[in-house]
This record gives structure tokens, C-alpha cells and sequence, in this order.
């Protein structure tokens, strides 16, 4: 939406703060894990969120000469190859890992306007590697350096109402005459030291990445030359984070920080206004050009007290400061009312706040405990640095949220059942909302939502052959006043959800067979904030299924299939009313191989 907004998930690589999903979109061949963590986030570790993190734990390098060869093919020419080395130099004390991945697919979306050309294609590559160092056997120092590449026809609607609707309601059509490019090119480097003491470890964390953006894509999604949008943008993230925590198993454990955050960001957004919307021989090209810098210093604590054996208070606490400073400017070269110049000018945010949280926990035995959880989140003010057609809306409010949560986790049956359940209440002012002006989209603020529900988690260990795994969940989250639509679903809020996964699996000779189906269900929801009927997602269930063959030295061949009831849904709107409403939609049916070999 805007250089100057902030994520309300955090995305994280091995602790390193890398923005939202789009940010972390490299592909990751070597990981080990993914913590999940929900509600505000920012007195454990990194910065401040208001609605979780996710941090994807990637394998660190260790002794032993060992690798991994991949292959996939599948569906809609998909091709993906990939390699992992763990390479050791000196055994215990340097030792390094590399990994590369290619991904090529053939886009699922074919352009009438120019047959043979197709969108939403996946064509990029990524690499990492790493080294780590061990002087001292309390002393570990890991150096990991990453790189991404993309260059893609990616993010392409099709037209499903409006007067520019051509009829068409196949899901795996639309039309463009203009342009469709996009280019992502990431990098990144951390050093990570980690000095154990007798009794508490320190951390630093010290980050730089980089990411260079371009696309120019046409925006009415027909025939005709009517509108294109286009983005530059030169992204540049520096963070340096302290962390101490005691160490060993004390009736009081607590862990400090500073997180420090810089992000020196340029964007260039373009509207392109061609004939066919200005008429013959007429066209307008809107540029906007954005310089933002946002300076960021918590400091952060959490400590966690043990009553008595069945009682645990936990508290954190984290001071946030943020600064942004903001360049703007937008030029036009035809003078139409909201599509024209903005004088060059400058503001600036400058604030801090404080973020707390509180967890009282009760064990009833060594597998079992209640808790209670009430956290406030933040999320620091900004702006839209997009083609604007009201100046008066760059900016936007900070969003706070205050977070209730109640819960049970309980083991049972020698730990083959496990059961982890939550009620929970949030409560938003001034809660930040992207929103569509025209043709350009911004962020600006409702004055309250709130939204409750329930979730319920189970894994089981039915026998040696099956395991299984379910969860439902419900929500009920409206915007309590922001004028015409208050009482609006918020954005992708299905009021049920529910998941089923089986693992069934049996050895036979050399190795194992198992198959492995998934099934996903969410009830309607939309995917904007206004409701918008054409965008609505209707009610559907997702089925996946692996099944294959591992063996004992090390390959395996699995067959998979996605989407296997090609169930199609919208993901995202645009709407330039009463010319269009246009969609992105979910992916067909896909299977394929996959082909691996660890040595």
C-alpha cells in the first residue's frame, strides 16, 4: 500500500526481522522449523507487532559431510530443483552450509488479448549460506548471507463485473494489451554471537538486507489501452538487537533486550491513464515519488516467576520509539482533478509506547495447565506514498489493540493425545485499514473493531500406522464504528474453520510407504474492508494428498496433488467502480513428483 506502513505479522528468518510475507517470499529450501506466535509480539525478541510473528528456523550448519539433491515436476510445466550441502572445515569449530533452489511455472492465467501469453507464472531462484564458527566452546558465531530473484507476470486480476465485463467467468482467463512485468532481486547478511555464561547467555543480532522492486503491469484487465500501474521501489533494512536471558531451571527466568531498527525506503509509483479511458490521443502518466525513513528503539523485558510448583506469572514490558520521515512529491502531465500534481512538501511522525503483557498460568499436573494471557499491542503511525488523489489522506493514525485470552493445553494418554484450546477477545481503536480511492489504494484508520472466538487444536496417535490431526476454529470480528460500514466483516475472517490431516504410514521392505491427505475448510468471508459482493470468498473445503515411498538409504519419491476438487475462490479485489471489478483467484488443481536424495 505504502513505503511508509508497517506489517501487523512480523516475518522473521532465524530471529532476523524481515518484514511481511512478501518481504520473506524467498524460497527456503533448508528449514528445520516455524514458530508461530499469536497476539501482540515485542517482549521476547525483534519488533514490535500487533497481530503475531512467524519465524522460519532454517538449518544451521554441523560436523558430518552430508546433502540433499532435489527435483519436482509437476502440473502447468512446474520444474524445481534444488541442493543442499553441509560442508565442515575444521570439526567443532568452522563448519558451513549451503543451499539453492530454482522454481519454474507456467502461468494459470491466459491473456485473450494476446494469446500464447500468460500470467501469474512463478520463474525465480534463491541461495544461502552460512558459517558457523566456534573459538570457545561457550562462544558460537554464525554468518548467513542470502540472495533472491524473481522476475515474474504476477499479481493479475480478471474482470467479473462492471461495464467493461466481457461476459468471461472462466477463472483461467482475462485479458491485458499492457505490460506485465515484475522483478524482485533481495539480499541480505546477519552475524549472529552467541556468548554463554555460568548462568545467563548473550545474543547479538546484527542484520542488513536489501530489496529492489520493479513492475509495470496493464490495470483495466481488457483489451483496451486504459489503465497501468507501475512501482520502483529500493528498500534498505539495517537492525542490531542485544538479548540476555538467564539460563537453567529457577523459580525466576527472564530474559531483557534493545532493538534497534532503521529503514531507508524510495518508492516511484506510476498511473498511467491511456485513450481509451481519456480518449483518443490522450494520456496521463501520474507519477509519485516517495522518500520515507522510519528510526526505531525498544527496549524490552520479560520475566516469568514460578508462585508455587503449579503457579507461573509471566510479565513483559517493552518501550517502542519510532520516528518517520517522509519526501513526497507527484507529478502529473495532464491537469485532471484527482489524477494531478502534488507540490512537493514533507511531515514527519516522532512517538513511543508502551506495551505490556501479563500471563498467569495454572499447572493441574505435569501434563496439563490453564492460563490466562492479556496483552497491548501497537502499530506505529505512517503514510501512503502511492499515486494519491487526496493529498489530505497520506497520513494515518497509529492502531493499538488490546488482547484477552484464555486457554488449556493437556497431554493425554502417554502424550499420544494432545489438546491445546483458546477463547479469546481482541479489542482494536483506531484500528488501520487498507482501503481503495479510485484507481490507488491507501491505508486510513476505523475508529474501533473488535473480534472474539474459540479455536481447538488435537493431535493423536491413533496406532503405529496413524497419526491424525484436526482443529476448528470460530471468529466473530465486525468494525464496531467506521461510518457506513460499521457492523462490516473485517477482511479475511471466515467465521468457521476447520482442518483434518492423516498420516498413515507402514514399513515394507527397504524402507516405508505412507500417504498423508489434508482437508481445509472456511466458511464465507471477504477479502475486502467494504464487503464488496463481488469480492465475497463463498464458503469451501481445500483437499491435498501426499503419498509415497521413503527409503532406508536415504531417497524417496512422493506424488502429490493440490486443490484436488479445483475448487477456485477470490483472494483479492480491485475495483475502479462503475468501469470494473476485477479478482485475483486461487490456484487450480496441481499435482506433481517430487524426487529427493539425502546422503
Amino acid at each position: 500500500v505504502g513505503s511508509g506502513s508497517d506489517s501487523s505479522i512480523g516475518m522473521y528468518i532465524d530471529e532476523v526481522f524481515v518484514g511481511d510475507e512478501r518481504a520473506a517470499g524467498q524460497r527456503l529450501l533448508d528449514i528445520e522449523s516455524i514458530q508461530l506466535l499469536r497476539g501482540p509480539q515485542g517482549t521476547l525478541f525483534g519488533r514490535n507487532t500487533v497481530a503475531g510473528a512467524v519465524n522460519i528456523v532454517t538449518r544451521k550448519p554441523e560436523n558430518g559431510f552430508s546433502g540433499v539433491l532435489s527435483s519436482t515436476v509437476g502440473s502447468h510445466d512446474l520444474r524445481q530443483y534444488g541442493v543442499i550441502a553441509n560442508l565442515p572445515i575444521v570439526e567443532d569449530r568452522l563448519l558451513t552450509r549451503f543451499s539453492y533452489v530454482m522454481r519454474e511455472r507456467e502461468g494459470y492465467l491466459a491473456n485473450d488479448a494476446s494469446p500464447g501469453q500468460r500470467g501469474n507464472n512463478e520463474d525465480g531462484d534463491s541461495w544461502r549460506a552460512q558459517v558457523l564458527a566456534r573459538p570457545a566452546e561457550s562462544l558460537d558465531v554464525l554468518l548467513s548471507v542470502d540472495s533472491s530473484k524473481d522476475n515474474t507476470c504476477e499479481n493479475m486480476f480478471r474482470v467479473v463485473d462492471g461495464l467493461l465485463f466481457a461476459g468471461v467467468t472462466d477463472p483461467d482467463r482475462s485479458a491485458w494489451d499492457g505490460p506485465c512485468e515484475s522483478d524482485r532481486d533481495a539480499g541480505a547478511a546477519s552475524l549472529r554471537v552467541d556468548q554463554r555464561f555460568e548462568t545467563m547467555a548473550l545474543s547479538s543480532i546484527t542484520a542488513l538486507r536489501e530489496t529492489k522492486t520493479s513492475f509495470l503491469t496493464d490495470r483495466d484487465f481488457t483489451a483496451a489501452p486504459i489503465l497501468a500501474t507501475g512501482l520502483n521501489s529500493d528498500e534498505r533494512i539495517f537492525s542490531q538487537e542485544f538479548r540476555l536471558i538467564s539460563t537453567g531451571d529457577r523459580a525466576l527466568n527472564w530474559s531483557a533486550g534493545v532493538y534497534y531498527f532503521q529503514r531507508r525506503y524510495t518508492q516511484e509509483t506510476i498511473l498511467d491513464l491511456g485513450p481509451g479511458f481519456l480518449g483518443p490521443g490522450n494520456r496521463n502518466t501520474v507519477t509519485a515519488t516517495a522518500h520515507t525513513e522510519t528510526q526505531s528503539l525498544a527496549a524490552y523485558a520479560t520475566a516469568e516467576y514460578r508462585i508455587t510448583d503449579a503457579w507461573r506469572a509471566e510479565l513483559g514490558l517493552r518501550y517502542t520509539h519510532e520516528a518517520k520521515d517522509l519526501e513526497y512529491r507527484q507529478t502529473a502531465t495532464l491537469p485532471i482533478p484527482g489524477f494531478g500534481v502534488v507540490a512537493p512538501f514533507e511531515d514527519k511522525t516522532d512517538g513511543g509506547e508502551w506495551s505490556p503483557s501479563f500471563t498467569l498460568s495454572y499447572h493441574l499436573n505435569d501434563d496439563a495447565m490453564l492460563y490466562g494471557r492479556l496483552a497491548r499491542g501497537y502499530k506505529s503511525s505512517g503514510f501512503n506514498t502511492a499515486v494519491s488523489s487526496n493529498p489530505s489522506r497520506i497520513a494515518f493514525d497509529p492502531e493499538f489493540v488490546t488482547s484477552y485470552e484464555l486457554g488449556y493445553r493437556a497431554a493425554y494418554l502417554n502424550g499420544r493425545l494432545r489438546v491445546d484450546g483458546s477463547v479469546f477477545y481482541l479489542d482494536y481503536e483506531s484500528i488501520q485499514v487498507a482501503d481503495q480511492d479510485g484507481a490507488g489504494f491507501f491505508i486510513g484508520n476505523a475508529a474501533s473493531a473488535r473480534s472474539f472466538g474459540a479455536e481447538l487444536q488435537l493431535n493423536a496417535r491413533l496406532n503405529a500406522f496413524v497419526d491424525l490431526s484436526a482443529g476448528m476454529g470460530y471468529v466473530d470480528a465486525r468494525y464496531e464504528e467506521y461510518g457506513v460500514r460499521s457492523g462490516n466483516d473485517l477482511p479475511r475472517a471466515p467465521r468457521w474453520t476447520g482442518s483434518l490431516a492423516l498420516d498413515m504410514h507402514a514399513a515394507v521392505t527397504g524402507g516405508e510407504l505412507f500417504v498423508a491427505p489434508e482437508i481445509f475448510y472456511r466458511s464465507e468471508n471477504f477479502v475486502d474492508s467494504a464487503n464488496t459482493p463481488q469480492f465475497a470468498q463463498p464458503a469451501h473445503t481445500l483437499v491435498n494428498l501426499r503419498a509415497g515411498y521413503r527409503h532406508n538409504d536415504g531417497w524417496s519419491i512422493v506424488a502429490w496433488g493440490r486443490n484436488l476438487t479445483d475448487e477456485r475462490v477470490n483472494l483479492g479485489g480491485f475495483a475502479v467502480a462503475p468501469l470494473l471489478f476485477a479478482v485475483t483467484t486461487s490456484p487450480p488443481r496441481t499435482y506433481g513428483v517430487d524426487l529427493r536424495w539425502e546422503f
